[in-house]
């Protein structure tokens, strides 16, 4: 049997739920991976769940397995060995788009100092330059009411983002996003093209509403991103209005699209440009008309279209905008409940399987990007919601060697979906401020060197993007199994093992390829 005909076998396996009973064609291979026949069962577990769920703590595996530790390491020995069984796990299964996260930071070194706080700049820095956001969409977390209100912000602002910038080691990535809406600082230009002098990668994400012709000619350091990519939130009118409740942002947006994919076109700049839509339930109808807006924008270009289409879950399944304290803050305009029902959730398996063999013939060249759980409904399986932890499971001293995000002020959130401004309970989460007598470094430091503990609260998830409940679990499980003994280097996933890797770590946003095997 050939290694393609193996992979085909394992995948279709993985797609399922897991059963003791096994294909016999997939203990045929597990025997000839050099799994001992009474290890058949065990082993499958392992791979099946890991496959899946990479944050599958040792502990749980024990338990599952009825094995001893001394037995469980000796199996997740031989897994290591095979190159088959850790393709299976790490870039077949349903879990592939989370293990393409999780192993980054795993490359780095820094979860173990994490756990032990030890002193490190972060490997993610997010920056939240917007002073303003002109939408008030129902899923958002955002103190609707909020904006920075004195022209000193912006001056002052964008130097602590100049000097953080310069302050991180080699191989982070910054990414800008909000908070509020980026493209509403005027400083935006120098802050990207700062950090492109310095060699960094950058992302932006906007809603699009400011990208005008005329707004391009004052911030020329846009054409300095490595990729841009636009929020959307509908796809005509009605559907954009529903979601922003500003009524010109369809039009607008739309032609704003146009006209900077054709200057991108004419200037032959490399920049990729994308665009996201959240599958939320108020738009579920809305995913094939989605192929038509693309294949309109592209109908008004010559050359090149849109690069690139994110698809990602249900913003109340990430930050849970259901609670009575952001629901309740004065300025809001209305909410969304954001929550899929399993209902709706297989109705997406019919509807993305239409959208990708329309996507194939309409367009072709452009890479859809189906993020962590809209991956499985993306490839016809109903698959798990997104996976994430509670308030209470949350790291009590977050993880800011990782992931941080920063604002205007020079705040720094230890979660990004903390980092709106006047957002209500959000200021138990800023690790500090950056200031004239306390620099960047200064700020971590100072807040890792003195251990500082945040007292959670069970809501207190709503802070935390998808990135951030990934992470987290990441974390847990490291800390998990080295209590167990059981950690990473004595672990079933060669890739785990930090000492696998060189020096390079690619922590890059690149939403616009498929990860490498």
């Amino acid at each position: 049997m050939s290694k393609n005909n193996k992979i085909d076998i394992f995948k279709k396996w993985l797609y399922k739920d897991y059963s003791i009973s096994l294909p016999q064609n997939i203990t045929d291979i597990l025997l000839k991976e050099g799994i001992p026949k009474d290890k058949i069962i065990p082993a499958s577990k392992i791979i099946h769940f890991l496959s899946e769920m990479p944050w599958y703590t040792q502990e749980k595996l024990l338990e599952d397995t009825g094995l001893l530790k001394e037995e469980l390491i000796k199996l997740n020995k031989l897994i290591h060995s095979s190159d088959l069984l850790q393709q299976m796990i790490v870039f077949e299964g349903l879990g592939k788009k989370y293990w393409n996260t999780m192993l980054s930071h795993v490359k780095s070194g820094n979860i173990e100092k994490v756990i032990n706080y030890e002193y490190s700049l972060p490997l993610r820095l997010t920056l939240f330059p917007g002073m303003s956001c002109m939408y008030y969409c129902g899923f958002c977390g955002r103190n609707q009411k909020a904006k920075y209100k004195t022209k000193d912000v912006l001056e002052i602002g964008a130097q602590k983002f100049k000097d953080a910038i310069s302050s991180l080691p080699k191989g982070s990535t910054i990414s800008i996003s909000g908070g509020l809406e980026p493209l509403t600082n005027m400083k935006l230009g120098e802050i990207i093209t700062h950090g492109k002098k310095l060699g960094f990668k950058i992302p932006l994400i906007t809603n699009a509403h400011m990208l005008t012709p005329k707004y391009l000619k004052m911030q020329s350091g846009l054409w300095d991103l490595d990729s841009l990519r636009i929020s959307l939130y509908g796809i005509d009118q009605d559907s954009t209005f529903d979601v922003t409740r500003h009524p010109k942002a369809y039009e607008l947006v739309k032609n704003n699209i146009i006209e900077f994919v054709k200057e991108r076109n004419k200037t032959k700049s490399n920049l990729k440009i994308g665009i996201n839509y959240i599958i939320i339930p108020e738009n579920i109808h809305t995913v094939l008309p989605l192929l038509d807006y693309i294949n309109e924008v592209n109908s008004h270009v010559d050359g090149q279209g849109i690069d690139f289409l994110t698809i990602r879950d249900d913003f109340g399944s990430v930050t849970e905008i259901n609670d009575d304290v952001d629901k309740s803050v004065d300025g809001r305009k209305y909410h969304l409940e954001g929550f899929l029902s399993d209902k709706q959730r297989k109705k997406l398996v019919s509807l993305f399987n239409e959208f990708n063999k329309r996507r194939k013939i309409e367009c072709p060249e452009l890479h859809v990007d189906f993020g962590y759980a809209m991956m499985a409904l993306g490839e016809g399986i109903l698959g798990k919601p997104l996976a994430r932890v509670k308030g209470t499971e949350m790291r009590k001293s977050g993880y800011p060697q990782l992931s941080v995000a920063m604002d205007s002020h020079g705040d720094i959130f230890l979660h990004k979906e903390a980092g709106f401004l006047d957002r209500p309970g959000n200021k138990k989460f800023i690790a500090g401020r950056v200031t004239e007598k306390k620099s960047f470094t200064n700020v971590f430091e100072e807040f890792i060197n003195n251990k500082h503990v945040i007292d959670l609260d069970h809501d207190d998830d709503r802070f935390m993007d998808s990135y951030d409940h990934l992470v987290t679990l990441l974390v847990n499980q490291a800390e998990s199994d080295i209590n167990t003994g059981i950690p990473f280097e004595l672990g079933p996933v060669k890739l785990r093992n930090k000492n696998y890797y060189g020096t390079n770590t690619d922590l890059s946003n690149n939403w616009y390829k498929d990860e490498s095997n």
